[in-house]
């Protein structure tokens, strides 16, 4: 990496970066309560009720009740989501839009880019609408099958993938990517694409703030709001990052 937030080396955990997340959930399980998807957060002086149902099965609106609410909901979600915040706490979760970005995963037969190539990791930048090809740092030279990071755009070229069904954006990508390596053509498998802006619980990647807004509305997102107080990557000075997520909540746990 070679970003002002990174030092040289840097680790990933095996398997995707949700490793971490997952295996948080696996000691706090019998606390989380799973498809809740949240329509509304009302606060009084005697603590926050949030109103939710299941995202999946539907059925009864139920509550939860608690002294303090610590809200993770990004920005994009929660200002759509009626709540009773102060006046600056609300025009500053207005305030924030969302980047676009996609991704795909491609599968290949083998692992050509080490046996043919001798690349081990790492990331090809390119000029084309797939923005890079990312390699896997793990498992060098196994047998079988491996998958590669196959594009990874932001702005205008995500938007234009995400217009697509997720087979078409599998077979642009390919396309695309045999510009690079013509073995994408015969050693394909297959692939899943995300666009984050069509996530329905996320709709978008992270918070795009600028000097401008942040001046205008960071303090006010940070600021614990009556029994209210907001985290995450978009509640950081590093936005789309775990780590500015978590940054964000040991802050926000600590001042709470």
């Amino acid at each position: 990496g070679s970003g002002y937030e990174f030092q040289t080396a840097l680790f990933q955990p095996e398997g995707g970066m949700d490793a971490g997340p997952m295996a948080l959930a696996e000691k706090v399980k019998d606390k989380i309560t799973f498809n809740a998807k949240v329509t509304e957060i009302n606060q009084d002086a005697g603590g926050v009720t949030v109103t939710y149902v299941d995202g999946q099965a539907g059925g009864a609106v139920k509550t939860a009740k608690a002294d303090w609410c610590l809200c993770t909901i990004p920005a994009s979600i929660l200002s759509q989501i009626k709540k009773n915040v102060s006046a600056d706490m609300d025009a500053a979760i207005n305030a924030l839009p969302y980047e676009a970005a996609f991704k795909v995963g491609l599968q290949f037969k083998r692992r050509f880019w080490e046996q043919d190539e001798e690349i081990y990791g790492g990331i090809t930048y390119t000029d084309l609408p797939i923005s890079l090809i990312a390699y896997p740092n793990t498992h060098y030279g196994s047998k079988g099958k491996g998958v590669l990071l196959g594009a990874y755009p932001w702005g205008p070229f995500a938007y234009e993938f995400a217009s697509m069904a997720p087979e078409e954006r599998v077979k642009k990508c390919v396309e695309f990517g045999a510009q690079i390596h013509p073995q994408y053509l015969k050693e394909f498998d297959t692939g899943v694409a995300v666009a984050w802006h069509r996530v329905p619980w996320t709709l978008g990647c992270f918070g795009s703030w600028t000097e401008a807004k942040r001046a205008d509305h960071y303090k006010n997102m940070c600021k614990i709001d009556g029994r209210i107080l907001l985290a995450g990557e978009h509640v950081s000075y590093l936005p789309a990052w775990q780590e500015g997520a978590v940054q964000s909540s040991l802050d926000a746990i600590t001042r709470l």
